[in-house]
């Protein structure tokens, strides 16, 4: 016998025993699954919020993010979670971790991605956001530092509003938001993101007006975003 030879059945025996984790735990997550409540045709939207939000919760690799209040805050049921988070699975952006439902972290290609697509790393993606009356409308990409301007006469200084504190503030208000407005939240947070990331100051302007909408109708969990940009009047 080689001296390799011992190694082979502790390995063997390793693998054999994950196999058997996985296996069981694929099998108590389905447990008499609801059925799905989300439509298809919002499944991708879905998997890019899921993906960035996973990434957004994580310090490092070795994260264990817990998802469970994140999708009964969107409304979504174990069977809906599951429908969304497969292909980013599947294609190895994130991984299940531990036993119980709902709790995941990014793999390191998903890490790389999350980087290279979605993570803002300041410098000269601030935006330079000016109210007209009624709103904030007009927005300015790239600039140097980030200025708001929200309402006649209220102008805030420079570099105290950037789009990623607004991003952040919006998801935050979006955990306690009832389920029609956390939706919209978490959806004009990732659209203004994927606007600022494509250097698009028309799409951004157009989304600012989406939030500055949802503030004048959102309920009192808009704390947050009200405090950097009060809605127009």
């Amino acid at each position: 016998m080689s001296g390799a030879e011992p190694l082979i059945v502790p390995v063997v025996l390793c693998v054999a025993l994950r196999a058997l984790f996985v296996a069981s735990r694929g099998m108590y997550h389905r447990w008499r699954l609801p059925r799905p409540s989300i439509a298809l045709e919002q499944l991708e939207t879905f998997q890019r919020q899921v993906f960035r939000e996973v990434c957004r919760r994580s310090k490092d690799l070795s994260s264990q993010v817990r998802m469970a209040n994140y999708f009964i805050g969107r409304g979504w049921n174990r069977a809906d979670a599951l429908l969304i988070l497969h292909e980013p699975i599947k294609h190895g952006l994130i991984k299940i971790r531990g036993w119980r439902f709902g709790t995941y972290g990014p793999t390191r290609r998903g890490w790389a991605e999350y980087r290279k697509n979605f993570m803002w790393t300041g410098g000269s993606e601030a935006v330079d956001i000016r109210a007209e009356p009624g709103g904030f409308v007009a927005v300015n990409v790239n600039s140097p530092h980030a200025v708001a301007q929200a309402g006649p006469g209220n102008r805030v200084d420079q570099g105290d509003v950037s789009h990623r504190q607004l991003i952040d503030a919006l998801r935050e208000d979006a955990r306690t938001a009832v389920p029609g407005e956390a939706a919209r939240a978490q959806e004009y947070a990732e659209d203004l993101g994927e606007a600022v990331q494509a250097g698009s100051p028309d799409r951004t302007a157009r989304i600012l007006n989406r939030i500055n909408a949802l503030l004048v109708t959102a309920g009192s969990a808009f704390s947050l975003t009200r405090g950097l940009l009060p809605p127009g009047t």
